[in-house]
């Protein structure tokens, strides 16, 4: 598997997210399991998708948006 894929499915909760906050799986799957059910609320809950650093930061080279949504499909089943 290369950094551009990630499942996230399968990946341990301390693998990043959010490079420019250094979220990781598991605080943002615990924000979803504690109400956050979009990425608004995601954001509001644990600081994820608020830097403006990400092509420098995220080794993938982009913003983490895409990444919490993905999150946010496996764990309600539902994109926002």
């Amino acid at each position: 598997m290369t950094e551009e894929e990630i499942d996230w499915a399968k990946a341990p909760d301390d693998t990043i997210v959010c490079y420019c906050g250094h979220v990781d799986k598991g605080r943002i799957v615990t924000a979803i399991w504690t109400g956050a059910q979009d990425g608004r609320a995601i954001h509001a809950a644990t600081g994820a998708g608020f830097g403006g650093q990400c092509k420098e930061l995220n080794p993938r080279g982009r913003c983490c948006h895409p990444d919490i949504k993905e999150l946010l499909k496996i764990y309600t089943g539902e994109t926002k």
